[in-house]
């Protein structure tokens, strides 16, 4: 039978998911807390974590240490309250899924289902069965011997028809999660969700001149304006803060944004986008972000935005293009220019600003977080003054 470790010290949550475990005819081990988990984690071999949160140490502790014994097992957070910010920043951190209370049976089954499908954990340590190891091997030696053929072939073909792609210009970064980018008294500030802070960097040598954490929240995305600072994060609030050493906070405004991709001051009013709805909002620059107007945005994809007192600029990560649009009638393509960092298909931007005749972008990939820009003026575009939706 199955096994289910839950950890949580709550009575009542307990009596609640060992009934519906049971329902569901699965074995499970409770722990009280995570070093009671590490201590019988090796005896009870589970198949799946589940994780109550609201209890100390927090979950993305949880969610670290459980990962570092055992990076294959599928870790399901239990939210004891709706909260799809909350949800969102555990999937990052690496929970395989999450789950709103009330919990049930119903709710619970298919998540149970899906991460039991998931196989090899390195707290495994039974031996598989010498049997069926034998096939295993002979199985994949002949495979082998089928595929040689093939390979040999592929590769000749390969090295006389393929043209290698030339290498871009990407500065790989000592921080892996890069979420924003923008601009404050001569340096490059960037924030990273996993750190919990903004780096800053000098623009000419890109080496880190400071950094500030902000260990009550996760930073999802930045912008600036000329003496302040915008900083979205996963609990759902965009701050306003000044650019003084310290971020000082002025203000808090509950994001309308089901999934916010990128933020920018144009010099008058503020904008948001949303990668869900496909939808450009544009806000009056007060301590409310109050709603103006939403746009329907004319390319396919909105991975980052950002904008001037002339124009606004997405990352398209469908078209693999830097689309622009202008700021009094958003719904335009003025032009759009290839991104050939998107190469690599495992390249997301999660960030990108102007300065000057520069455009920025930040970017995660493979595990890395990189940056590179790109000069406008040197930059191939190709206008599309009457260009119709991708």
């Amino acid at each position: 039978m199955d096994t289910i470790q839950i950890i949580t010290k709550n009575e009542n949550d307990r009596k609640i998911l060992k009934q519906i475990f049971a329902n569901i005819g699965k074995n499970i081990v409770f722990s009280h807390d995570l070093n009671d988990a590490l201590d019988i984690f090796e005896k009870a071999r589970p198949n799946a974590v589940f994780i109550v949160d609201e209890e100390d140490p927090p979950v993305n502790i949880k969610l670290r240490e459980i990962q570092r014994i055992a990076p294959f097992i599928p870790i399901i957070v239990l939210l004891k309250k709706r909260d799809s910010s909350h949800a969102i920043e555990y999937m990052k951190l690496g929970a395989f899924d999450c789950a709103h209370a009330p919990w049930t049976e119903e709710q619970l089954q298919p998540i149970i289902k899906k991460s039991l499908n998931l196989s090899g954990t390195t707290i495994e340590l039974e031996k598989p069965d010498f049997k069926k190891q034998k096939i295993a091997i002979l199985t994949a030696a002949a495979a082998v011997t089928i595929l040689f053929g093939f390979i040999f072939g592929w590769h000749h073909a390969y090295k006389k028809y393929h043209v290698i792609p030339a290498k871009q210009n990407k500065t790989q970064l000592p921080y892996l999660h890069p979420s924003g980018i923008t601009f404050s008294k001569g340096q490059i500030l960037i924030s990273d969700w996993y750190t919990q802070a903004i780096y800053k960097h000098d623009p000419d040598g890109l080496q880190i001149s400071g950094v500030h954490s902000f260990p009550n929240i996760t930073p999802i995305a930045l912008t600036s304006g000329k003496d302040t600072l915008w900083l979205a994060n996963a609990e759902g609030l965009i701050e306003k803060r000044l650019k003084d050493n310290k971020f000082t906070l002025l203000s808090k405004t509950k994001n309308k944004a089901a999934s916010l991709s990128g933020m920018c001051f144009d010099g008058l009013y503020f904008w948001t986008a949303d990668s869900a709805s496909i939808k450009l909002t544009k806000h009056l620059n007060n301590d409310t972000l109050d709603k103006l107007e939403s746009f329907n945005y004319p390319g396919r994809n909105i991975s980052a935005m950002t904008c001037d007192n002339r124009l606004i600029w997405i990352a398209d990560g469908k078209t693999k293009e830097l689309i622009t649009m202008p700021l009094d009638n958003p719904e335009k393509i003025l032009s759009r220019a290839e991104i050939k960092e998107y190469v690599s298909k495992t390249l997301k931007i999660t960030g990108i600003a102007k300065k000057d005749e520069k455009v920025w972008f930040v970017a995660k990939d493979k595990k890395k977080g990189f940056l590179f820009s790109k000069k406008l003026s040197k930059w191939h575009t190709k206008n599309h003054e009457n260009s119709k939706k991708p």
